[in-house]
């Protein structure tokens, strides 16, 4: 071979290399973004959501599990804040014309202040007085009950969020048995337990928690409870929550348990701020 074809062909080896190089680091530092993004958010099943609209969901729930009332009401209710916000509590001036909140609620419409309106719960409990109200809620299509409350411009579009409320809300009725895996860093301060144990009696239909300096202990509670603590996890800095045998941890999802054997209690774990 000429020494000038060896060269050509040298550099052409070089260009090559370096291209692929290039396509392997790209691809790497694309893998490491994706992994970030996914990773900052919690997986009903095959649906995704960040973590603040997973734990604006759990709240939306615990409000229907208070009232005692079906699953169903929970995926009415869901299905209408996903399309009304997508599980955003948007603050007022934010949304379309007066509307407030996680359903974009009026206050001109007589449902209540902007102030009221801004807690999820206050918002989730009068839609629900207006759904029970429908005298065929529990039977009629979704979006034929959703538009009867909500009187939106279209009511067909709260269709297309049923099947994302019907997974959502099998979860955290505690329906469906560990759904939900949540994935974040590690927190920098959890909370105080006290805090932790408050804020979950307040929001659920369970016993008065125990605590101890890491543990939050519910006797008598279930998947739901479970549930709610996932979703809630990122917030107050539980790195683990056990129960019926199994333990969702924060860095591996979930793992069979032998000391989470207990079938009447639901137990979180605070990380270590060492």
């Amino acid at each position: 071979m000429a020494r000038g074809a060896r060269r050509g062909a040298v550099a052409l080896l070089v260009v090559l290399v370096a291209l692929i190089g290039i396509v392997l680091g790209a691809r790497a530092l694309w893998n490491k973004a994706q992994s970030a993004v996914a990773s900052d958010g919690c997986d009903f099943g095959s649906y995704h959501l960040n973590l603040t609209r997973s734990q604006n969901a759990a709240t939306i729930v615990g409000v229907v599990l208070k009232r005692g009332l079906p699953e169903h009401a929970a995926v009415l209710v869901l299905g209408a804040a996903l399309q009304e916000s997508k599980l955003d509590n948007i603050p007022a001036g934010q949304g379309d014309r007066d509307s407030v909140g996680v359903l974009q609620q009026r206050p001109s419409q007589g449902w209540g202040t902007e102030a009221q309106l801004a807690d999820i719960r206050y918002a989730t409990g009068v839609f629900l007085d207006a759904m029970l109200k429908v005298p065929d809620w529990r039977t009629a299509p979704l979006s034929q009950v959703i538009q009867e409350v909500q009187v939106s411009a279209d009511g067909s579009a709260y269709a297309r969020h049923e099947s994302q409320a019907t997974a959502m809300s099998g979860v955290l009725m505690g329906l469906t048995p560990g759904g939900v895996t949540c994935d974040f860093g590690k927190p920098a301060k959890p909370a105080a337990t006290r805090t932790v144990a408050s804020e979950l009696a307040s929001e659920l239909p369970v016993q008065t928690p125990e605590t101890s300096a890491s543990v939050v202990r519910v006797s008598g509670a279930g998947w739901a409870t479970t549930a709610w603590l996932i979703t809630h996890a990122a917030h107050y800095g539980i790195d683990r929550v056990s129960y019926s045998g199994r333990s969702w941890i924060r860095s591996k999802g979930w793992r069979n348990d032998s000391l989470a054997s207990s079938a009447n209690e639901v137990r979180a774990t605070l990380a270590s701020l060492s």
